[in-house]
């Protein structure tokens, strides 16, 4: 298999495992769509794409602990406990931890897209916009987060209409990579 048709692959699976982690349905306790499968998605992509981008080989680790991390919660929540909230100082490091691994996710598939992308489109410039949005996202709900016990009702509204902006900006993220994808299968049927 060609570096081209791993990459193809590992952007379907990135695209899939923000699908997982940005989309919640619950049946009762149970989450239907739990996040721990994206971190796996993203930890095989991570494996197939790494020739190409050296770097991801980092984030293998990182999304190790992230996968664990989510899978416990979705393990507790399975009972209706929750794990979030209860370490504060463990909420800060996963939260950090998640805040780089997606960071430096969207920074390698961007510069695996520069090397791919025809002249027309401009994946790796979108793509890096949209990590520095989701960084920011990120960062201020989790702050918000952090300070929600000691802060008004109005910042819970403001939490809600920040998840709706990021959930749209999470949809622009797995479209623009299925459509890098679509590019390099393109690129592979020309061949």
């Amino acid at each position: 298999m060609t570096n081209c048709e791993n990459v193809c692959k590992g952007l379907k699976r990135v695209a899939w495992g923000y699908f997982f982690l940005y989309f919640n349905f619950n049946l009762f306790t149970v989450n239907l769509l739990p996040g721990f499968v994206g971190y796996i998605l993203f930890l095989s992509a991570v494996t197939l794409m790494r020739d190409e981008e050296r770097e991801l080989s980092l984030l293998y680790t990182l999304g190790v602990i992230m996968a664990l991390w989510t899978g416990a919660e979705w393990l507790v929540g399975l009972v209706g406990l929750k794990i979030d909230g209860l370490w504060q100082f463990a909420d800060i490091i996963i939260s950090i931890t998640n805040l780089y691994f997606h960071f430096q996710l969207l920074t390698n598939l961007a510069s695996i897209a520069e090397k791919y992308q025809t002249d027309e489109r401009s994946f790796d410039k979108t793509l890096l916009r949209y990590r520095t949005f989701q960084t920011v996202m990120l960062t201020v709900v989790y702050v918000i987060q952090f300070f929600s016990p000691w802060m008004s009702e109005v910042w819970t509204v403001i939490s809600v209409c920040m998840a709706i902006v990021y959930i749209i900006a999470g949809v622009l993220v797995m479209k623009t990579l299925l459509d890098l994808r679509r590019c390099l299968q393109d690129q592979i049927e020309k061949e």
